[in-house]
């Protein structure tokens, strides 16, 4: 298998909070600073799930602990404040953007 490995999250849960929490359903494994795309979040078919403002966007997180961590903006540094944004229902995938590319290709 070529290319670089993928780190992502299914998610369970976004708080709408300030700041924003995402709940992963198993151990994330991400790290304070690491930068993270959430995907898969928003859209009505075949379910509404809710949260389009966040949907395929960049941010940066704060770790709460290994199942949570909160969301910051990738550039200030700002919390994300998510009190009014459309309320999460269900799905959505947290990938880890990755800082430096490994290349697990042949020799």
């Amino acid at each position: 298998m070529s290319g670089q490995t993928p780190h992502r999250s299914d998610i369970t849960n976004i708080t709408n909070a300030n700041p924003c929490v995402v709940t992963t359903t198993l151990e994330h494994g991400y790290e304070n600073h690491d930068f993270v795309r959430l995907t898969d979040v928003n859209g009505s078919i075949p379910v509404a799930r809710g949260m389009d403002q966040i949907n395929n966007k960049k941010f940066r997180i704060i770790k709460i602990d290994d199942t949570s961590f909160s969301i910051e903006n990738p550039i200030t540094f700002e919390k994300i404040n998510s009190t009014n944004y459309t309320p999460y229902i269900t799905a959505g995938y947290c990938n880890l953007v990755e800082q430096t590319f490994i290349y697990n290709g042949d020799s």
